[in-house]
């Protein structure tokens, strides 16, 4: 029961060469007299001592010299020296243990009945180098600072107990050069002072928690080496400054293979230097439980404070197997709950990753971020979430911070491709700035062939500075509040964009963006406005749609690309530059329902896809600059008027002299009529090398046909460069500020020219219609006009078949090739010349004017149903050869052929008050003609007729 070494004795197990081994033991070991275990260098080639007992009493007279010396009590607590105690030799304290093979290294214990060891005590032995091991069945307590010195090495062990209660605490600093620090605990380790070794190394080894933690101040934490918690246990960590030596600090999750929950708490404030890693890996394995590999990280840092070329990681690997709830306990995720500021310079890191097992529930998260995040100094912070399995859908992440703030350069990058339905669920209000840095929240791709939402956002955003992105690469992503971009910033929304995926980006309230905007993935879909400020940005980039129910206001510069689909905008408002680029895929149309207000700049509205539609179903007003539209089809769905000018109907004259449309399509179709008002120029011109088609075609009435209307355009043209031109519907210009001033710049014309132009409804014009051409055909249709109210009427033609009515002041048609004008026909010059050219002409209708001239450079025909008509002037039909079937009647009629001259009987030519005169080489009359003076040159006359002069 009891074992005494008197004051004075001597145990001696010494050697010349090596040291013994002497062990006293004992319940209640006293321990007075000396145990020697020398050899012939005690710090080499000493021997071993062990002194050990439940109660083990060391006095100051005891002496061990010994390479080694094992201490083995229950208890010890390693303190200074009480009051009135003079027992704190060496060898009142320690034995030796036995040497390593070399020899190299003086061990050495601590006496089992000794509680209380002295630092003074301790801090001699290991000052030579030595190793010292201090064990402990129960608990080892160290109240007072140790200096391991530059090559000790002190091991603590508490040994293997079911006593849970007890274990190692460190309560007082332990310092060195150099040396080494071991603890191994089969309970608990708490360490509440500075452990400080410079480049020592320190291992612990707990069968519970680690604890590095101080209530009330900073400790510091300094040396490399390897930290390991037990299983089912983790850390905990509070105000501590972790300064990584070589290869760093490693703090290590215990890797068995079941049953191994983790947990953590991080609170205060943590300053790194180095590398330090929290690490937890769990093997993957089909007979691992999910429930049995969670756990939750508590976050409650004020300040993650980095220095230079440092690197904190939090990594947690626990991927593998399903379940299909979340436990109490949690699945091992992060849950940040205080407001969290890492200071991080540019070459510094913070990492968190996180790879964990699937679970089927939408309930609960996986972690959660709910403190604000500040990051500065120029670094980065990451944080990834994953999964490696996507058979079912899991929890996702959490982030209920209401501000974000990241500065000078920094960077703070949230990710994860796990296969959530809300993989990011932004829960409160949230304001981001990344002034001068970047931010990015977003799914990314990875094992996620469950995906619902990348990104859920309930409330509203607001981004005041920096770069910012908030999305998803393959899932969809939703904000369901508003958006409000500050003015510097840059804003990037993101839904489903990688390979195949598919996804939309939603957003259910307003967006006013006073900076940059870009929106992309397959498809954009805004409930609310589109305000863009100026100054500002909006590029809106989609694999198929962009759907804005609201108002669109463009106050920047704003472009919209939807590379495979199309828009479907309310009401646009654009006041400095705008384009709509869309490229429809089969049935799919571009729709604007609203009106469009163009206050400034240039808005062009563009698809280059085959056969694609663009709908129209708003007024359109262009205060100034260019207005384009341009696809295979536009369809004005209701009826609308595109006009210069945006204050009240009117259009100022500022607008017209600067505002200029054009439609550019194959087919415009008019479900209604299309009021085109006010512009400097209007064009409707055939996109690319096709044909052009306006309106659709109508029943012979005309009774349904939708009308164009050109109101006070200064420069109107309908145009298919090498192409053709039809008009199904009316055409017409008109200056509807009730001026008859044709000097009026606004008081305009119409060009049409084309390589053919098929006319099969009216076309009117208040002053001029310019019809050409030149290389093709004119071709009007039965019952259609042709009509300048008060101007003349041009139609150039290579061929030209005229079956309506041309009307004008003047008209000339020309024809290069052949004319026909149909029995149905009006050529009408109501004031001044009606000139009709061709190089072969058959005239089945009427021509009339004040003066009327017929040429054709071959052969002229007038067919009987032809009248050919001038009411006080002067007709004058030429040709090389002529045939006179119908009637001409005119004040004065010249006939001159170089060739055959051929009145038809039944023919009637009137000269009614002046010469009628018929100049031919060879004349056949065998029709009437009359004048008051009659002339016939003809080298030959022959004829049936009657040719009278009164």
């Amino acid at each position: 029961k009891k074992t005494t070494l008197e004051k004075g004795s001597t145990i001696n197990v010494s050697g010349k060469e090596k040291g013994g081994r002497a062990i006293v033991w004992g319940d209640i070991a006293l321990i007075d007299g000396n145990i020697n275990a020398q050899g012939k260098d005690i710090a080499k080639t000493g021997g071993f001592v062990e002194t050990s007992g439940h109660d083990l009493f060391i006095n100051d007279d005891a002496i061990v010299d010994a390479k080694e010396w094992l201490l083995d009590p229950d208890e010890v607590t390693i303190s200074t020296a009480s009051a009135g105690r003079s027992n704190i030799q060496e060898s009142d304290e320690y034995i030796s243990e036995t040497n390593d093979s070399s020899g190299a290294v003086e061990r050495k214990k601590n006496k089992p009945n000794i509680y209380t060891l002295t630092n003074s005590t301790l801090e001699k032995i290991l000052s030579r180098g030595a190793h010292v091991n201090i064990t402990a069945t129960k608990k080892i307590n160290v109240t007072s600072d140790i200096n391991i010195g530059g090559s000790g090495h002190l091991t603590l062990y508490r040994e293997k107990n079911t006593d849970r209660k007890n274990g190692v605490t460190i309560d007082g600093n332990i310092t060195s050069n150099g040396g080494s620090l071991t603890i191994n605990s089969d309970s608990w380790v708490n360490i509440h002072k500075n452990i400080t070794l410079n480049s020592g190394v320190i291992n612990i080894t707990s069968k519970d928690t680690v604890a590095i933690e101080s209530k009330d101040s900073m400790i510091s934490f300094q040396g490399k080496g390897n930290i390991t918690s037990g299983q089912n246990k983790g850390f905990r960590f509070e105000n501590v400054s972790f300064e990584a030596k070589d290869s760093g600090l490693i703090f290590r999750a215990s890797q068995e293979r079941t049953n191994n929950n983790f947990s953590a708490k991080f609170n205060g404030t943590l300053n790194i230097s180095g590398n330090v890693k929290i690490e937890r890996v769990i093997p993957t394995s089909v007979s691992d439980k999910p429930s049995q590999k969670g756990g939750k990280i508590e976050w409650n840092v004020t300040q993650l404070n980095l220095k230079d070329n440092s690197n904190f990681t939090l990594y947690s690997k626990t991927d593998g197997g399903a379940l299909s709830y979340v436990p109490n306990y949690g699945l091992g995720g992060i849950y940040i709950n205080s407001d969290t500021t890492f200071n991080v310079p540019k070459s510094s890191n913070v990492n968190f990753t996180f790879i964990y097992p699937i679970a089927q529930t939408d309930r609960g998260y996986h972690s959660e971020i709910k403190g604000n995040l500040t990051v500065t100094g120029g670094g980065n912070v990451k944080m990834k979430f994953s999964s490696y399995d996507s058979s079912f859908y899991t929890t996702g992440i959490k982030i209920a911070s209401q501000t974000i703030n990241v500065t000078n350069g920094s960077t703070l990058d949230i990710k994860g491709d796990m296969p959530a339905k809300k993989l990011f669920e932004i829960s409160n209000d949230l304001t981001i700035n990344a002034t001068d840095s970047t931010v990015s929240i977003k799914q990314i791709p990875g094992t996620d062939t469950k995906r619902e939402y990348g990104l859920y956002a309930k409330g509203n955003i607001t981004v005041n500075g920096g770069n910012v992105s908030l999305g998803s690469n393959k899932a969809k992503t939703k904000i369901k509040k508003n958006i409000v971009i500050a003015s510097g910033a840059n804003l990037t929304l993101s839904a489903a964009n990688f390979n195949v995926h598919t996804g939309a980006l939603s957003v259910d309230g307003d967006i006013t963006s006073n900076g940059n905007l870009t929106a992309n993935g397959d498809t954009i879909e805004i409930t609310g406005n589109l305000t863009v400020g100026g100054g500002a940005k909006f590029n809106g980039n989609t694999k198929n749609n962009l759907n804005i129910t609201g108002a669109f206001t463009n106050n920047g510069a704003s472009e919209i690309n939807i590379t495979q689909g199309v828009v479907n905008l309310g009401k646009v408002v654009n006041n400095k530059k705008l384009s709509i680029t869309t490229h429809a895929k089969a049935n799919q149309k571009s729709i604007i329902n609203g009106d469009i207000t163009n206050n400034k700049g240039d808005l062009n509205i563009t698809d280059n896809n085959s056969n694609a539609e663009i709908q129209i179903g708003g007024n359109i007003s262009q205060k100034e600059g260019n207005l384009t539209i341009s696809s295979d089809k536009v369809n004005i769905t209701k009826q609308i008027t595109i006009k210069a000018g945006v204050d009240g109907g009117d259009s100022s004259s500022s607008a017209t002299n600067n505002a200029n449309l054009t439609i550019k399509t194959k087919e415009l179709k008019l479900t209604e009529d299309l009021s085109i008002s006010g512009f400097n120029k209007a064009e409707i011109t055939a996109k690319g090398n096709n044909d052009l088609i306006i309106g659709e075609t109508s029943d012979d009435s005309n009774a349904n046909a939708k009308k164009v209307t050109f109101d006070k355009v200064k420069d109107s043209k309908i145009s298919a460069n090498g192409h053709n031109v039809t008009l199904n519907s009316k055409v017409e210009t008109s200056n509807s500020d009730s001026s008859a001033d044709d000097s009026n710049d606004n008081n305009t014309g119409l060009t049409i020219s084309a390589k053919d132009v098929t006319v099969n409804n009216d076309v009117t014009s208040h002053k001029t219609i310019n019809i050409s051409a030149t290389t093709g055909n004119v071709t009007t249709k039965e019952s259609t006009t042709i009509n300048a109210a008060t101007g003349s009427v041009e139609v150039t033609a290579k061929t030209g078949d005229i079956s309506g009515t041309i009307s004008g002041n003047t008209v000339n048609v020309t024809a290069t090739n052949s004319l026909i004008t149909q029995s149905s026909s009006k050529i009408e010059a109501k004031k001044g010349e009606a000139n009709v050219t061709s190089a072969t002409g058959t005239i089945g209708g009427t021509i009339s004017g004040n003066t009327v001239s017929v040429t054709a450079t071959d052969s002229l025909t007038t067919q009987a149903s032809s009248s050919i008509t001038s009411s006080n002037g002067q007709t004058t039909l030429t040709a090389k050869n002529g045939s006179i079937a119908g009637s001409i009647d005119a004040a004065n009629v010249t006939l001159n052929t170089t060739g055959t001259l051929t009145t038809v009987a039944g023919s009637n030519i009137k000269a009614t008050s002046g010469t009628l005169a018929i100049n031919a080489k060879d004349a056949k009359l065998d029709g009437t003609a009359s004048g008051d003076r009659t002339e016939v040159n003809a080298t030959n006359a022959s004829g049936s007729g009657r040719v009278t002069a009164k």
